[in-house]
């Protein structure tokens, strides 16, 4: 149930502009302090008109995030996960909001940065293309 925006165009840094909200749980009923960042969308186009996005405070790694669409629904949550050395993200659960409560778990298998063709980013050719290299 992950769109392509979830995974495919989310660029948190170029899309939104953010503000320090404040400090707060990290997770409901936890006494560890996170960051919490609204984030706005600066960028026509993007999946999530906003993100509200809890950010660890010793390395500021995502903790979980809420994001938002453009008629100010919560559409998904996001849980983190990270790797054993805690620098960077192994995985990501989505939990859709506003239909059943389906989860998606997202593996970060490899990393290599790189360009890609333009039809990749069309929901349409990935509905029609399950395996890329």
């Amino acid at each position: 149930d992950a769109s392509t925006g979830d995974i495919a165009t989310m660029r948190w840094s170029g899309d939104y502009s953010a503000t320090l909200v404040g400090e707060e749980p990290c997770q409901p009923g936890e006494t560890r302090l996170c960051y919490r960042l609204a984030l706005q969308a600066v960028r026509k186009g993007v999946t999530y008109q906003r993100v509200e996005l809890w950010l660890a405070r010793q390395r500021h790694e995502p903790v979980r995030a809420q994001l938002y669409v453009q008629s100010d629904k919560l559409a998904k949550t996001a849980h983190f996960e990270l790797d054993a050395s805690r620098s960077q993200v192994d995985a990501m659960v989505l939990i859709d909001q506003l239909g059943q409560q389906r989860q998606t778990r997202i593996r970060y298998l490899q990393r290599k940065e790189r360009t890609v063709p333009e039809e990749w980013l069309n929901p349409m050719f990935l509905a029609r293309s399950p395996v890329l290299e």
